[in-house]
């Protein structure tokens, strides 16, 4: 007999949380697990035709006035043995729902250390409500980090007996060396050192800083190239590209956008630079741990997690200056790494897919 678990995400399009829960589809299947989706945005998402690949379902159910009686129906309809919801305290409504229709599990899933709105009275009260809800209607209260966990259910959360932190899991790639891989995306490509920022293009990800700190580099490596890859906003490309243009360096910067796999390149790059404003547990970050990619990344407490089992991992506070960010980019670059070791390390942390899969099989299958 299948177990049928609906996600709650606002799009599925190529986000941390989103990618992660995709990863365990095939293996959650194999278990009678299977997965399926509810968008609350109402749009098609990139990743919407994969997931289909995979054997899910996809509900697009946006948020408004009739949204209430149409999500009570997909419940009932589909009888799901649970409904694990990703969308921060908006969860607390979800899972109300969830529990007016006698859904068994009810899961709150925290993806980060805050939701990244700013902070008025007004939401602060909707917050409380939704925690409320949370506290009363969640049969389960999961975390990708402490620092998620503490972040949105306060520093008292290991008394609360719902709450517990599953870190994401991931595969141990098989390495694929491409000799003169750089040559295919960068003209003139001629060894020099890559550093590499995977992430879309948010005030999150901190894209306008990462080019202060290449700027900075530059003058200590003056042969070094810096490779963005993710989804681009057009309004915060344009600051970057005017910014390396007042210092001439836009032959140094390259922009790769949306890449399906960033395997590849996080294998061929030289070092990751990582400075970004809040995470949870970035998954790039540990994408690139498992290839053996060193990383320099600001001092988040999620990224911090992962410095403490992987020491390729390199933490810099956020309110360090340009000039030191660059650097320890220097240094890290003069080092040398051994990513045969790097990789080692990984393969005995706690960021492994199977350990991912067996604690969260464990609670579908309560």
């Amino acid at each position: 007999m299948t177990t049928r678990i609906l996600h709650i995400f606002g799009t599925m399009n190529r986000g941390g949380a989103e990618m992660r829960t995709l990863s365990l589809m095939e293996k959650m299947r194999e278990q009678g697990v299977q997965f399926d989706f509810c968008v609350l945005s109402g749009q098609q998402g990139v990743l919407d035709e994969h997931i289909r690949q995979l054997g899910g379902q996809i509900y697009y159910c946006k948020l408004g006035l009739s949204f209430i009686p149409r999500f009570l129906h997909l419940l009932r309809q589909h009888k799901f043995a649970g409904v694990h919801s990703h969308v921060a305290y908006v969860s607390g409504f979800i899972l109300l729902l969830a529990r007016l229709a006698r859904v068994k599990l009810r899961i709150a899933h925290f993806r980060n250390t805050t939701d990244g709105a700013a902070d008025s009275l007004v939401r602060k009260i909707r917050n409380r409500i939704l925690r409320y809800l949370i506290a009363t209607c969640a049969t389960h209260i999961l975390a990708v980090c402490i620092g998620a966990m503490r972040g949105f259910w306060g520093n008292n959360w290991s008394r609360d007996p719902k709450c517990q932190v599953i870190y994401n899991g991931f595969k141990l790639p098989a390495v694929r060396l491409v000799k003169n891989f750089w040559q295919a995306y960068i003209a003139n490509y001629q060894g020099q050192k890559i550093i590499i920022n995977v992430a879309r293009m948010d005030v999150q990800k901190n894209h306008l800083r990462q080019c202060h700190i290449f700027i900075e580099l530059l003058k200590i490596k003056p042969d070094a190239l810096m490779v963005f890859i993710g989804k681009e906003d057009a309004t915060r490309k344009a600051a970057m590209t005017d910014l390396l243009g007042q210092h001439g360096i836009t032959d140094k910067v390259i922009f790769l956008g949306l890449q399906s796999d960033v395997i590849p390149f996080l294998q061929h790059a030289d070092l990751m630079l990582f400075p970004s404003l809040w995470e949870g547990l970035p998954g790039v970050v540990l994408e690139a741990s498992s290839v053996g990619l060193p990383v320099l990344a600001a001092d988040l407490s999620g990224i911090e997690e992962i410095a403490r089992q992987i020491n390729s991992i390199n933490i810099q506070a956020l309110v360090t200056d340009d000039l030191q960010w660059a650097q320890q980019l220097a240094t890290m670059l003069d080092a040398g790494v051994d990513k045969q070791h790097n990789v080692e390390q990984f393969k005995h942390s706690s960021f492994l897919m199977t350990s991912n899969i067996d604690k969260l099989y464990a609670i579908y299958s309560e």
